[in-house]
């Protein structure tokens, strides 16, 4: 007699986050079950934070979350963390979320048509988050030391983070996102393995109208070329 090999589908959870990791690794995430303990089917959310800021990323999802849905419209914000949850809950409990918990609740006692129309939509928008083309890797430097600074030259240490940074790239600042310099110089410090310091250092030099904005603790993210 043969034996079929059945296996348990992914959970709303684990699709969502494998959609992510498409794009960089997760730091933390969280996706609403669709069925409460009730047996009610719930209003759907998703809020995920990646390792490292990907504002070149925000357009895709801005997108994705506009155009996916058929249903009901939905709202996609970045603070912290970045959440996908529908407009409905935004415009009665604000942007802070505070109230999102007892509105779902609420909505998925009184409204079961929304709640399942919220829920054919996050299918959506899951699986179009998973089929969108992944990036090429940016290139990110983390200032840990300012040297010098004029209003179009910056001169600074950096941890070299995801990609691999090169002369000539253009970076934009993720807290100024209007500045946009030009990597021209990079010299590699050798490893200190005592430090414990699991990312490369250089010493950067960048230009551009702006430069001198750029303050401590700024992460620069590579744009990507056209």
């Amino acid at each position: 007699m043969a034996v079929t090999n059945m296996t348990e589908p992914l959970s709303r959870f684990h699709r969502a986050k494998a959609a992510l990791e498409r794009f960089a690794p997760v730091a933390w995430i969280r996706s609403t079950s669709e069925i409460g303990h009730t047996g009610l089917i719930q209003v759907p959310s998703l809020g995920w934070r990646f390792s490292e800021p990907h504002p070149e990323l925000k357009e895709m999802f801005t997108s994705v979350v506009r155009d996916a849905p058929q249903n009901i419209t939905w709202f996609f914000g970045e603070r912290r963390n970045s959440l996908i949850v529908p407009t409905r809950l935004v415009d009665e409990a604000g942007l802070d979320g505070e109230g999102y918990g007892d509105l779902k609740t609420a909505i998925s006692q009184s409204d079961q048509g929304f709640c399942i129309a919220a829920s054919e939509d996050i299918e959506l928008i899951i699986r179009a988050i998973a089929t969108q083309p992944a990036p090429p890797t940016a290139a990110r430097l983390y200032v840990t030391q300012l040297a010098k600074s004029s209003a179009e030259e910056l001169v600074c240490v950096v941890e070299s983070l995801t990609g691999e940074a090169q002369v000539g790239m253009v970076f934009r600042a993720v807290g100024a996102p209007d500045i946009e310099i030009r990597l021209t110089a990079l010299h590699w410090y050798p490893p200190r393995p005592e430090t414990r310091r699991r990312a490369p250092l250089a010493k950067a030099t960048l230009v551009g109208d702006g430069a001198g904005r750029i303050r401590l603790k700024e992460l620069l993210v590579s744009v990507p070329d056209h």
